[in-house]
Order: structure tokens, then C-alpha cells, then sequence
């Protein structure tokens, strides 16, 4: 990056007036983290979803527009039950057409929405849905062909998290917002005015700071044991390697579509855009410490990116975690076992080889073409997808869901695997791929690209389920 003079002056004044700040006085600015409120829809209880242009403060006491819902930044988490009907209620508040898509539900084509189901401005649609699947993190938000990047990037985005009888009893942490947390990870580019600007001329879009449920490198304070992290990569390019900086080890319980089959001991896990995972870390002992996206910076690596922020965000602190009280004698290790365990399917419909190149926008060097359907496949089977990818990218499926057979020639063994609906494909991965929900010619699911840009540039593909 080529710094004028004026500006290179200006960043070392900065520099060095950070310099001089003790580590306290930074930590100490932060701001408490901010849990989106809780919708809980039972027995039919509706659920109302208002999109609509608000005023927030993302840094300092600036006003900024943004969208969201029921006059939220973002929108308020959504919570189901499996074997409930949800009554959805949409209205568009927003002056351009907005589709919206429940990413992961399993469901048909005309109760999820998506790109076949556009709202007007000041429409409503009121799809009844019904939740058949086990538990599972999905999340709504804004899918409209060509403006989905721009829409979610605004904040068009919420959880949606599916609860079933086994997932309720399990040994977990559940108290919503006290030591179940839900994060949603977005980097935003503010301007010298501090407000997010949006730009679609790269092939990618990254922001200069990264916001946690609209705010930047937030703490909570929890009660000392075991807590559960709920994270979303709502980002609309940018992934991120995830670690506490003791580096300290961690339980992955969960992907988007259910749990493994038993916690996985890891220090560090790569989010793709749209990937959502469930997280255990143990807070008995030790002091404060902090989620991080990338690695630990010292002084030394702070102060350079003053001068070259080299495309990292400014704050790679997700969470600051801090406990208080004491421990526990009955805070054992969260532990779970349920009945429905995902297995390898035995019969295989057919096999199918996608490349995505991501920097071009194209699969299978085709960009998308609303007159052409890319997949058929036959409602209740199973096929084999081989996807290659240019260089690490995101791949997503609608109303359908999947396996992973394989990363990179390497075998995913037996005790990690987990139903998905999206993956960060570093190379090439194998998937099996099932397809249990209907949709039509009219209102087709769509798969593709995860990079929300890349999608709305031309790298997805439209698929059609029938029986």
C-alpha cells in the first residue's frame, strides 16, 4: 500500500499514541457484548420478521443507517422446535426487492422462499413452515439474485436455531445469552467518517474491521464453568481461523446440521462464510481471555498494521470471555449422546464433478443463467458431488444437505461426521449429498458459492428436486 507523506506522518502519531496506552486502558474501552433478543415460536405462536432501515452506533456515538429487523440491527434469533409449525410472518419495510432464504431448514422450495420468491416493497408473505429436521443451526437472511452481498452486508441476518427433544436434555449449556452465546461475525469497511461503504468491484469483498453481533471486539462476562459459543461467519468473503489466545483447547459439539458424534478436542478451526458451528470452552480456572480470528499480535504486529493493514481487519478479538464467581463442584465436562447419528448413505444415485472457479464467479466455466436448470435430481436419493475450487472457497446448498466423504484425498473418519449444508472447500472435497426436500422449476433451490459476491456475480447453479 503507497502511504503519502501526510498520511504516513499522521499513522506514526497514531502509532505511537497507541503505543503509550497500557494493555488495560484498550481492554478496558470495550463495550459489553450485545445478545440479540430471543423469538421462540410455540404452538403456533407467530413469528413476526420486519425488514426495515434503522439508525445504529457501530464505533463512538456515530449514527449510522443500517438495516435489519423489528428494529434491530440484525435480526433478533429465531428459536423452533422440531414437530412445531412455524407461522412466519415477512414484511419488506425496505425501498428494493428483498428474497429471503432460511439457510439450512429443511423444507420444500415454496415454504423456504428464496430466489423465486421476491417481496416488493411494503409486501408480506406469510409461508407456514414446518420443522421436521433434528437440531440444528441454520440462519435467515437475504438471498435476492444479484443484491444478496449488498442486503447482507447492510445486515439482512439473524439465527434460526432448531431444538428437538434429545438436544434439550442433553448435559449442555442452554441458558440463551448467560452461557449459551450466539455470535455473528461480520468485517465491515468504515470510511474516515465511520461510516460501512460497500464495494463490488474485486472478486472479493473484505472489510477493515470485524463487528460481533454489530459491535467491535465486545466482552461478556460469564459465570465461571463451561460455556457454549454459538458462531455464524456472516461475512460476505472473508473466512476466519478461530483460537483463544492462550491457546488454550476447546470441544467442537456441532456443525449446521446437528452434532458429531462426539466432542472434538481442537485449538484452532477454520469459519468459512456461511459455516455456523457450536463450541464448548472451559472456564473453571484462569483469568480473562479472548476468541481471536487469526493469531495472537503483540505490540509489534498492532503497530504495522498502522502502517499496512495488509488486508486484516484492525481487531481480530471475536469475544473477550470473563469470568467471575467460583467454581462449580458439579461442573463436570458437558457430555451428550443422542440417538440419531449421521451415517454414510449405501446407495449412491450418481456422481456429479463441480468446479468453482473463484475468482472468475463460474461453475463449471458457466456463470448463472435463470433459464437454465443446472441439477435435477430425484427427491430421497443420494449423490456423490466432486468439487474443485480454484483456490479456497465456500460452497453452499439449499433444501438439501450433506456429508463429507473426503478433504483433500484425506478421509473423514467415522466419529466426525456431521450433516452440513455449507463447507470451506481449501482444494477439493468429496460430498454425499442427500436430497429429501421437493422443489420446481418455478421456486428451485440454489447451490454455489458461500462468497455472497462470487454469487451474486454468477458462481451458482440452480437445482430442481422432484419425485
Amino acid at each position: 500500500m503507497d502511504l503519502s507523506r501526510r498520511q504516513l506522518f499522521k499513522k506514526t502519531l497514531i502509532a505511537g499514541a497507541f503505543m503509550s496506552l497500557p494493555h488495560a486502558a484498550i481492554a478496558g474501552s470495550r463495550q459489553p457484548l450485545v445478545v440479540p433478543p430471543l423469538l421462540e415460536s410455540r404452538r403456533g405462536k407467530p413469528v413476526f420478521l420486519g425488514l426495515e432501515s434503522i439508525q445504529t452506533k457501530l464505533v463512538n456515538d456515530t449514527l449510522t443507517e443500517v438495516w435489519g429487523f423489528n428494529g434491530l440491527y440484525l435480526g433478533p434469533t429465531v428459536r423452533v422446535r422440531k414437530g412445531d409449525f412455524v407461522k412466519l410472518n415477512y414484511r419488506n419495510n425496505l425501498p428494493q426487492l428483498v428474497a429471503m432464504n432460511i439457510q439450512g431448514l429443511q423444507t420444500d422450495s415454496n415454504t423456504l422462499g428464496g430466489i423465486g420468491h421476491s417481496l416488493k416493497p411494503g409486501e408480506t408473505w406469510a409461508p407456514i413452515v414446518p420443522i421436521n429436521q433434528t437440531a440444528a443451526t441454520c440462519y435467515y437472511h437475504s438471498c435476492s439474485l444479484a443484491g444478496s452481498a449488498y442486503q447482507n452486508y447492510r445486515g439482512l441476518v439473524g439465527l434460526w436455531l432448531i431444538e428437538d427433544d434429545e438436544s434439550r436434555k442433553a448435559n449442555l449449556p442452554n441458558k440463551y445469552g448467560v452461557n449459551d452465546i450466539p455470535l455473528i461475525l461480520q468485517d465491515i469497511h468504515l470510511n474516515n467518517q465511520n461510516s460501512p461503504v460497500f464495494s463490488s468491484n474485486e472478486p472479493h469483498f473484505m472489510g477493515n474491521r470485524l463487528f460481533i453481533n454489530g459491535q467491535e471486539a465486545p466482552y461478556l462476562n460469564v459465570a465461571r464453568g463451561w460455556v457454549r459459543l454459538r458462531l455464524l461467519n456472516a461475512s460476505i468473503s472473508r473466512s476466519y481461523e478461530l483460537r483463544f489466545d492462550d491457546e488454550r483447547e476447546f470441544l467442537l459439539i456441532a456443525k449446521e446440521q446437528g452434532f458429531l458424534p462426539e466432542p472434538k478436542p481442537m485449538k484452532s478451526i477454520h469459519l468459512g462464510t456461511g459455516e455456523r458451528i457450536e463450541m464448548l470452552v472451559d472456564l473453571n480456572e484462569g483469568g480473562n481471555v479472548s476468541l481471536i480470528a487469526g493469531k495472537k499480535r503483540g505490540i509489534f504486529d498492532k503497530l504495522s498494521l498502522f502502517i499496512d493493514d495488509n488486508g486484516e481487519v484492525a481487531d481480530n478479538t471475536v469475544l473477550e470471555l470473563r469470568p467471575e464467581g467460583l467454581i462449580s463442584a458439579f461442573n463436570r465436562q458437558p457430555s451428550y449422546q443422542f440417538s440419531s447419528i449421521a451415517t454414510r448413505p449405501k446407495q449412491i444415485a450418481q456422481e456429479r464433478t463441480f468446479h468453482i472457479d473463484n475468482e472468475n464467479a463460474m461453475i463449471n466455466q458457466k456463470r448463472f443463467d435463470p433459464r437454465r436448470i443446472d441439477v435435477n435430481a430425484k427427491q430421497g436419493s443420494v449423490e456423490r458431488w466432486h468439487i474443485t475450487s480454484s483456490s479456497a472457497a465456500g460452497f453452499r446448498i439449499q433444501g438439501a444437505k450433506f456429508l463429507v466423504e473426503s478433504q483433500n484425498d484425506q478421509a473423514v473418519p467415522d466419529n466426525e461426521l456431521v450433516w452440513q449444508d455449507t463447507l470451506r472447500i481449501a482444494n477439493k472435497a468429496t460430498l454425499l449429498v442427500q436430497f429429501d426436500n421437493r422443489s420446481s422449476n418455478a421456486q428451485p433451490f440454489i447451490f454455489g458459492s458461500s462468497d455472497l459476491l462470487q454469487a451474486d456475480k454468477g458462481a451458482i447453479g440452480l437445482l430442481v428436486v422432484q419425485e
